[in-house]
């Protein structure tokens, strides 16, 4: 299952980007996924739900944009259209389709609370 290898990879870029955090303090993480990207959306929200308890991503909701699949004919140019699961040039039967979009998986945004600071005061004696 490599949903849970990609659960960790996406706490490490969230736990760079929001260094020092105290726990539950990442709201959200939106996801951009393409769908041919190989990953069972439900089971990656499974996997990253366990690898942030503790974190300050603990209870950050995974929102995922899923991002539709895309090609071009590598023989006329012409933009691909879907036949059943897979794309394919509708000028050119059984051509090669180069995918341009449907294989992203990224960190879009990151949501955070605003923690307040705490001020410390030193005390003359």
């Amino acid at each position: 299952m490599h949903e849970s290898s990609l659960a960790l990879s996406i706490l490490d870029i969230v736990l760079r980007q929001v260094p020092g955090a105290c726990t539950g303090a990442v709201r959200r993480v939106d996801l951009c996924l393409g769908e041919y990207a190989g990953v069972e959306e439900h089971t990656l929200a499974s996997c990253f739900e366990m690898v942030a308890l503790g974190t300050p991503a603990d209870g950050a909701a995974l929102a995922v944009e899923r991002v539709a699949a895309t090609g071009r004919c590598d023989r006329c140019g012409e933009a691909a259209v879907r036949q059943g699961r897979l794309l394919g040039c509708p000028e050119c039967p059984g051509s090669s389709v180069t995918l341009l979009t449907g294989r992203e998986l990224y960190v879009k945004s990151i949501e955070v609370t605003k923690i307040p600071r705490r001020h410390e005061h030193a005390h003359a004696l």
